[in-house]
């Protein structure tokens, strides 16, 4: 009996140990992520400002219309914007070809750097995302994690592509937050405790039946 409760303790240090390190790589990837949403978010709100000095010049009007960051609350909601910033850009750039007082307003051109360097931040974020994924997806893929890590709420983490229109792609990524491990934890309690109960009653009758064997010959 001892030596089974030894056993015990062992694996469930065990378990605890590649339980925490699926989480940590799962919060870098979380992370990394929220990086991403964090500096699209930014790269809107500056081609907001870059729209709003366009409006005193000619044809702004066409302009594609953008929601400013506060409105968004999804990925999906910022993946939409992503691409209409895209487009707006396009669009500035064209009008400032048209209207070169446009191209020389210093408010333009210091929006127009921190757009380019908002684009090579973002450039280096999806590299650290797919880097935290690529990591997280190894590590949860190896043995022994890649028997029970779906069980206990930690599935594959998708990467940072392109879809087929040339657009972003960045899939939704969520850990459990310990509730599918307690209910795996209950379910396997429950387990031990009938097969405790279980053999507990099997102890029992075999004192039982020997001591009433006992008994027998006594009186024999």
């Amino acid at each position: 009996m001892e030596f089974l409760l030894i056993v015990a303790v062992v694996l469930l240090i065990w378990f605890v140990k590649i339980y925490n390190q699926l989480q940590r790589y799962g919060n870098d990837v979380k992370r990394a992520r929220a990086d991403i949403m964090a500096s699209m978010k930014k790269r809107l709100d500056l081609a907001g400002r870059l729209v709003d000095i366009t409006k005193s010049y000619g044809e702004h009007e066409k302009l594609t219309q953008l929601t400013t960051a506060e409105n968004m609350s999804s990925i999906s909601d910022v993946m939409v914007a992503a691409r209409k910033v895209d487009q707006v850009l396009n669009q500035v750039s064209s009008l400032a070809m048209a209207y070169p007082d446009l191209k020389a307003n210093a408010t333009y051109q210091q929006l127009m750097s921190q757009l380019h360097d908002i684009e090579s931040d973002l450039q280096q974020r999806r590299e650290g995302y797919n880097a935290s994924v690529s990591r997280y997806n190894s590590y949860r893929c190896s043995l022994p994690q890649t028997l029970f890590a779906s069980s206990v709420g930690f599935p594959e983490a998708p990467f940072f592509s392109v879809d087929e229109t040339g657009m972003d792609a960045l899939p939704d990524f969520k850990t459990d937050d310990g509730q599918m491990l307690k209910a795996t934890l209950q379910k396997m309690g429950c387990k031990a405790g009938d097969l405790v109960n279980h053999a507990g009653k099997q102890i029992n009758t075999a004192l039982a039946e020997a001591k009433g064997g006992s008994s027998d010959e006594g009186r024999q």
